[in-house]
């Protein structure tokens, strides 16, 4: 089997997502109430960013699963790690934490990158079928 760079990249951040999920969840309150206290002093509603948090694991666990299958379930898990990502610099940005910000900066570039390196893989296999 020939390693790839999509391959690299989707063990490697389906690992990083999985295991965000799955370390959060056995201290799924104490998570949720922790980080919602970060918020404090910005317009969001401390039952909505709880409400968020409560759900972010489950979330980044399926997203790094999707990511680690392969195939479409790939580009599916990309793109909802994109889209979580999205919420979190929302977030981050709005509490004005630069540093975190740039690491989130950082996972949005490799996920981009691996839906680049998927839709490259998808046109050439669809290319070699023809």
């Amino acid at each position: 089997m020939k390693i790839t760079s999509l391959l690299i990249l989707r063990i490697g951040l389906g690992i990083n997502m999985l295991m965000h999920g799955l370390v959060r969840i056995p201290q799924l309150q104490e998570f949720a109430e922790k980080t919602a206290l970060t918020f404090h002093g910005t317009f969001l509603p401390f039952p909505l960013i709880k409400l968020f948090l409560l759900v972010l694991p489950f979330m980044e666990l399926a997203t790094g699963l999707l990511i680690i299958f392969g195939g479409k379930w790939s580009r599916n898990g990309f793109v909802l790690c994109g889209i979580i990502l999205c919420l979190l610099l929302f977030g981050t940005t709005l509490k004005e934490d630069w540093n975190t910000a740039g690491l989130q900066l950082i996972y949005m570039i490799a996920v981009a990158y691996g839906l680049s390196l998927y839709n490259q893989d998808n046109e050439k296999s669809t290319a070699e079928d023809r």
